[in-house]
């Protein structure tokens, strides 16, 4: 018959050995947690709109579609009588210089 006292202290000491091992191991996942903590995914759930907030929405871009359409065309006859008012001066200059030169500039004498 073997003795059993030998036996247990073998087995404490397996089992000390076995949680000095797993304490290590936690220690060891803990300091490289706080070295370089891990990147979590995570991901963005976006609520569904209601009708009010869809049609909204449509609404909003509509009025600015409609709001730039408007700004455009205003700009355009703004630019265009400008254009027509600029045009019509420069027409009239040509003409009166033209007139000037043949009709009132003094005749020069004849070298």
């Amino acid at each position: 018959m073997t003795n059993p006292k030998p036996n247990q202290e073998d087995a404490f000491r397996q089992r000390e050995r076995d949680l000095q091992a797993r304490e290590m191991a936690i220690r060891l996942r803990e300091l490289e947690s706080e070295i370089a903590p891990p990147v979590l995914q995570t991901t963005k759930h976006d609520r569904p709109e209601s009708t009010v907030q869809q049609t909204t929405r449509k609404f909003l871009k509509a009025a600015k579609f409609i709001g730039l359409v408007a700004v455009a065309g205003v700009v355009f006859v703004v630019v265009w009588r400008v254009a027509t008012v600029l045009l019509t001066f420069l027409v009239i200059g040509i003409v009166a210089w033209v007139i000037y030169k043949l009709f009132l500039e003094p005749d020069r004498p004849q070298r």
